[in-house]
């Protein structure tokens, strides 16, 4: 079939002007197809670059492994260290027996200073309950800061004209019961974590005192009934051992020629101690 070259054109001009007007394909960016040309200026710069995935690659090769960290190996020995700063309470002292020998010394006396020495023994009943019975003895010793004035002079006092004095303490006895409300840990310097627990403690007291009823008379021993309020620490080092110390007030009735006064006596105590018994 002959077209005839006019029509031959018309055809021409009339597929040319579709492609003009059919619309381009919407092409929406991506991840993978949205890239940037590199710069005319730096073709050597992009030339050596590192893929973003390659780079991520050599960083997670290039930490360690935590099992060959030299800090987790030496905390799982079970050194104090090991120890997290953050646990439950490690070391357990409900349903075991405590036995302390132990000292104590008066501080702040105004005649005597007191010095005893003794045990006490406690019993658990849970990880803060408790009560115990303890005993002392020793001496007592004229306070060096008090001197004696009489007319113009002063002297240092002595125990001859001190005797109708209180405080001249011989032996102490007595029950308490005792409360530890705070178990803290404590880390030195990352290398040693040290467990204490705090107490308070609360109970009826019975002493012997060497008084005169006056200072011409001579001193003898009488006992005293009081009470006796304690507050400390114990520090654990193991599950059995621990060192313990405080302060306690004891306050009596004393008899200072003819009358009954109410005494204190302040003293810091501390010792060793064991637990016995129990289960861990």
């Amino acid at each position: 079939m002959k077209i005839s070259g006019s029509l031959a054109c018309a055809l021409l001009f009339a597929g040319a002007a579709r492609a003009e007007s059919a619309p381009a394909p919407a092409v929406t960016p991506t991840a993978a197809t949205a890239t940037i040309p590199p710069s005319v200026d730096e073709p050597s710069a992009m030339a050596g670059a590192t893929k973003p995935g390659q780079v991520e690659q050599a960083a997670m090769t290039e930490l360690p492994a935590i099992g060959n960290d030299p800090a987790v190996r030496v905390a799982l020995r079970g050194t104090p260290a090991s120890l997290p700063p953050v646990t439950a309470q490690i070391f357990r002292i409900g349903g075991r027996t405590e036995a302390e020998p132990l000292f104590q010394m008066s501080v702040g006396d105004p005649f005597y200073r007191t010095w005893l020495v003794g045990v006490r023994v406690e019993h658990h009943l849970d990880e803060r309950w408790s009560f115990g019975v303890h005993a002392l003895a020793g001496a007592s010793g004229v306070s060096a800061p008090i001197e004696m004035c009489g007319g113009s002079a002063c002297d240092a006092p002595a125990a001859t004209r001190l005797r109708s004095t209180p405080g001249n303490i011989q032996m102490m006895a007595g029950l308490e019961a005792s409360w530890a409300p705070l178990y803290g840990k404590l880390s030195l310097f990352g290398e040693k974590t040290i467990h204490f627990d705090a107490y308070l403690a609360l109970g009826p007291e019975i002493l012997r005192e060497k008084i005169a009823p006056d200072a011409a008379t001579a001193a003898g021993g009488r006992f005293a009934v009081g009470a006796r309020a304690s507050i400390g620490e114990r520090v654990f080092f193991s599950d059995n051992f621990m060192v313990r110390f405080g302060v306690s007030e004891v306050m009596y009735g004393s008899a200072v020629r003819g009358r009954t006064e109410l005494e204190r006596k302040l003293s810091i105590e501390g010792g060793v101690a064991w637990l016995f018994g129990g289960s861990r």
